[in-house]
């Protein structure tokens, strides 16, 4: 006989069709950008709950819990970003990898210097890289790229690239939006009302601050010296001002905040605003602390001094660094920003302005370099290489400086339709003679350094800017980076460590503040003879009188809290009973002496006129530690209106005497007591 079990379980479920709805409706992965994330850890640190973050975005618990646990390297992703949108994304290897690494420098370079830019300029570019990588690689390597459309659009999508534009200005500019919106411009300024002083203009400039002609021979030396860029060294210039012609202080970013340079300097006190980046770029986060942090407090004071109402209103082209949310930073500041196409036209601070500073930086260069050369007998070659960032701070405030309030003025007649009218009839401007001006005196410098350089050299070299960078540059520049924060984490450690020990030491060190006794107549001590000398100086007796009674009002507390401890010092000493002393009670120890000739109003607050005496002394003094060496101090006391010290006139005015009659017998028994 045989026994069948049937098992009765349950088949799978029919498979969905992809085609169905419930397929369609696959969860898609939602790529979170930085500038998103920097938003939750700001929220989460001004006291957000995660559940109310979560709620508000639209994301998960675990999703913002993982955002703050990556916090610090979601930051340090932040501080290299230039303004694209770009999200961390999972670890990958290989040289495609790190040819897109290089290709983002690479497209965040043209981005900061506006080049134009396309899908077919970025696949060639990406194909370079790629090549030049697997030549370094050598033979061994076996890995292929074809930088294909595909591959375009991950990447896209990993670097959220779509959303930044592609194409950089032409050199001509766009007349037509030129001319539309300087009608809009003029509608605004006449609606708002703005007067020249409250219209401003800022641009960005490269600076190659320790560039030299390309003739001369110390460029050629520079190139010649294996591993040398520094002629390619550059620091990021904001400039700006107004119709009315003043100048906004510069903002200078540059690579490395130089610790070390800046050791004994301090950089509030510097005449420009100095911040740095690793690429020197603008960053959205650098702009903004320049708008908020230098741009408002300046202004403010500006418009102050002025006597004007602070409405300011601020053109800018866009440019990929600044925040996309500026315009709702300050309410009284209106943000009108310049249309593609037309800084080259219409933006003030590149119709004159800009080639000035730069032209006048040069100038004090060779200017600072004859002086050193004559001072200090070096040659110009020793100069070049002792120049450094403090030495190029100096002459950018000194080129700033230069740029006159004409020419600050002057820049504004293409971008104002209703220029006459805010310029009252200044004098017109020429930016070529003013140039023209310059080159004139930087050749008559550069023949006393024995340079031979012509006006076309200098023209080139004011006007130079860099073209893109080659697979070589970003293969440096991408090691840099990495060397220096490698730098800035040792330095970050050793001040962290520092600050710990420093921590320790603190707690260790720091006791719990209490009144001493003896510390407290010691000031007291001290306090008189500061008077005693101010007595000594000041010819107005009412005036140090004055002076005088304060300081006992403000020092009133401290000296109940003495006398409270000289009281338990000796109750403590006594078994709690006092000894009875010579005069009693024990007074107050006197005040400095006040000496004055002048009648005073008996109700004037009047100091004491005696130094302490021996009959003020508790009997056995000398047993007392806390009197030894004291007592002869001046020190101060409190003597409240209604007991002021009086003349004896005074006092006889001030009781009345009243006769009694005495009994005989008690009169008797008094004088036999006296007797």
């Amino acid at each position: 006989m045989s026994i069948c079990f049937i098992s009765h379980t349950k088949l799978p479920a029919k498979r969905k069709n992809a085609n169905t709805p419930e397929g369609i409706r696959k969860k898609q992965r939602k790529v979170i950008s930085l500038n998103l994330k920097m938003k939750i850890i700001k929220a989460y640190a001004d006291g957000k709950k995660v559940t109310n973050i979560a709620r508000e975005e639209g994301l998960a618990h675990s999703t913002i819990s993982a955002i703050l646990k990556d916090k610090e390297r979601i930051r340090e992703a932040i501080k290299g970003s230039s303004g694209m949108n770009v999200s961390i994304t999972r670890q990958r290897k290989g040289l495609i990898h790190e040819m897109e690494k290089l290709l983002i420098l690479w497209i965040e370079d043209q981005i900061q210097k506006r080049l134009p830019m396309n899908l077919l300029l970025i696949q060639n570019k990406a194909r370079s890289i790629f090549s030049t990588l697997k030549e370094r690689a050598g033979e061994e390597c076996t890995e292929t790229f074809t930088a294909s459309r595909g591959w375009f659009i991950r990447f896209q999508q990993r670097f959220h690239f779509q959303k930044t534009h592609t194409s950089g200005e032409t050199a001509t500019g766009d007349e037509e939006a030129a001319k539309r919106f300087l009608n809009e411009l003029d509608g605004i300024i006449t609606e708002g009302n703005y007067f020249p002083a409250q219209i401003f203009s800022m641009d960005e400039t490269g600076l190659y601050w320790k560039r030299m002609p390309e003739r001369t021979y110390i460029h050629k030396e520079a190139q010649a010296i294996p591993g040398c860029k520094s002629f390619k060294d550059r620091v990021t210039v904001l400039l700006g001002g107004n119709v009315a012609g003043f100048k906004l202080k510069p903002f200078v970013v540059y690579k490395s905040d130089h610790s070390c340079m800046f050791k004994n300097v301090s950089k509030t006190a510097l005449p420009i605003h100095y911040r740095s980046d690793p690429k020197a770029w603008i960053t959205p986060i650098l702009f903004d602390d320049w708008f908020m942090n230098c741009f408002i407090p300046q202004v403010k004071e500006y418009c102050w001094q002025k006597g004007i109402p602070f409405r300011i209103l601020l053109l800018l082209s866009k440019a990929p660094g600044y925040p996309p949310d500026l315009e709702s930073l300050h309410p009284h500041i209106k943000i009108v920003y310049l249309p593609p196409n037309t800084s080259v036209l219409l933006q003030p601070m590149s119709q004159g302005a800009i080639s000035a500073f730069k032209a006048y930086y040069l100038h004090e260069v060779f200017v600072k370099a004859l002086a050193t050369m004559e001072d200090e007998s070096i040659t110009l070659s020793e100069f070049w290489k002792s120049y450094n960032i403090l030495d190029c701070i100096e002459n950018i405030v000194a080129a700033w400086q230069g740029v006159s309030v004409k020419c600050m003025q002057g820049i504004w007649k293409k971008c104002l339709k209703c220029f006459a009218a805010l310029a009252d009839n200044l004098e017109e401007f020429d930016p070529h003679q003013h140039l023209d001006e310059i080159y004139k005196n930087i050749l008559t410098l550069t023949k006393s350094l024995d340079l031979e350089v012509d006006a076309e050299d200098v023209k080139s070299l004011i006007a130079y800017t860099e073209g893109e960078l080659s697979n070589e540059d970003l293969i440096e520049l991408k090691e840099e980076l990495e060397e220096q924060k490698v730098v800035e984490e040792e330095v970050e450690k050793a001040e962290k460590k520092e600050e710990r020990k420093e921590e320790v030491k603190k707690v260790v060190e720091v006791q719990p503040k209490t009144f001493s006794l003896r510390r407290l107549a010691s000031v007291f001590s001290g306090v008189n003879k500061i008077l005693s000398e101010l007595e000594s100086m000041d010819p107005d007796v009412e005036r140090f009188r004055r002076v005088h009674w304060e300081m006992r009002e403000i020092l009133k507390c401290y000296r109940e809290i003495y006398e409270e401890k000289r009281k338990e010092s000796v109750e403590s000493r006594h078994g709690g009973f006092l000894k009875k002393v010579t005069s009693s009670p024990v007074p107050v120890p006197s005040l400095l002496p006040f000496r004055s000739t002048v009648i005073e109003h008996p109700d004037d607050p009047q100091p004491s006129t005696s130094y302490a005496r021996g009959s003020d002394v508790p009997e056995n003094s000398e047993n007392h530690e806390s009197f030894k060496g004291y007592i002869s101090d001046l020190m101060f006391t409190v003597i409240p209106k209604n007991t002021m010290l009086k003349s004896p006139k005074q006092e006889e005015e001030t009781f009345e005497i009243v006769k009694v009659k005495i009994p005989m017998d008690i009169k008797q028994e008094s004088d036999g007591e006296a007797n």
